[in-house]
């Protein structure tokens, strides 16, 4: 009997997980039918955050993600009556009230080619029209339960003069590679990640625009410019001596920093060495420098 209860209680619990992963659906809108209502539970959807475009046949993006996640899609066709500005009214308001971030938004043609958002990214036929009108907005937020969530809402008006949108509610069962996209996160500007090569002097691969924008953000009052220092260790290299060479690396950097007006103080080194690539090997990027930002508590998230 006791067993019986045991295994009771395990299958009673294993339910109330599954079911925290995914959080109360949002309302379809009033004006809408819900055309198809599709399961999505994939360890490799593609999450876009940036204009789309199609190159040999591959999607780019500047802003993309892999990711785990539990969810469902839904298309809906608005009422003639009604308009895709009231709909996109309607679930900002639902993210205002969920405490939501808005992680990108674009209109028209700076969104790329509605033919990719459609047949490539959502794999929705329906969603095709002509580039400059749609629409794509993403958002995050927390549920009740603490899971990260995203709402990815795309909208377009057909050749038909039909409109339509779609809707994904996506729960991440992973947020270790996603934690700036956080409604919390606002704080946090970056990573900007620099490889780096050279033995006694260090050559960093980053660009004027790169040193432009990690300056602009380093100028937030009260802001905290954070490095972290990755090596890969050498085939004869010990622990302690990569930790100097990575130390070394990013001794160089602060140096470098400071002549764009970052002065030390204002950064907080953390030498990681090889840790990473010691521990995570599959996901190591190499000799390399990772810089973010931190916005001080008074200045807020966005």
């Amino acid at each position: 009997m006791i067993r019986y209860c045991v295994m009771m209680w395990a299958a009673v619990a294993a339910v109330l997980c599954s079911v925290s992963a995914v959080a109360e659906p949002l309302k379809v809108f009033p004006m809408a039918s819900v055309e198809s209502d599709v399961t999505i539970k994939a360890p490799n959807h593609h999450v876009l955050l940036s204009p789309v475009r199609e190159v040999n046949d591959e999607i780019r993006a500047d802003r993309q993600f892999r990711l785990d996640v539990v969810g469902h899609g839904r298309l809906m066709e608005i009422d003639p009556d009604s308009s895709l500005d009231r709909v996109g009214e309607f679930y900002r308001e639902a993210m205002a009230q969920r405490s939501g971030r808005t992680l990108f938004t674009c209109s028209g043609r700076d969104c790329g080619r509605s033919n990719v958002w459609a047949n490539r990214v959502f794999h929705q036929a329906t969603l095709y029209g002509r580039d400059e009108d749609q629409s794509y907005a993403a958002y995050s937020y927390r549920d009740e339960a603490g899971t990260l969530q995203l709402v990815l809402l795309y909208s377009i008006t057909r050749g038909n003069q039909r409109d339509y949108v779609w809707l994904e509610e996506l729960a991440i069962q992973d947020e270790s590679e996603v934690a700036n996209l956080s409604p919390d996160a606002g704080r946090i500007l970056g990573p900007l990640q620099v490889s780096w090569t050279g033995n006694v002097t260090y050559r960093f691969d980053w660009d004027a625009e790169a040193r432009e924008k990690l300056v602009g953000w380093a100028g937030n009052p009260g802001a905290t410019v954070m490095i972290v220092s990755h090596v890969v260790l050498g085939m004869n290299e010990t622990v302690k001596q990569a930790l100097e060479r990575s130390a070394r690396v990013a001794d160089t950097m602060q140096a470098l920093l400071e002549k764009l007006g970052i002065p030390r103080e204002q950064q907080l080194l953390i030498n990681a060495g090889p840790a990473q690539s010691a521990i995570q090997s599959g996901r190591s990027k190499g000799n390399r420098l990772e810089i973010v930002v931190i916005k001080d508590v008074a200045s807020g998230g966005g």
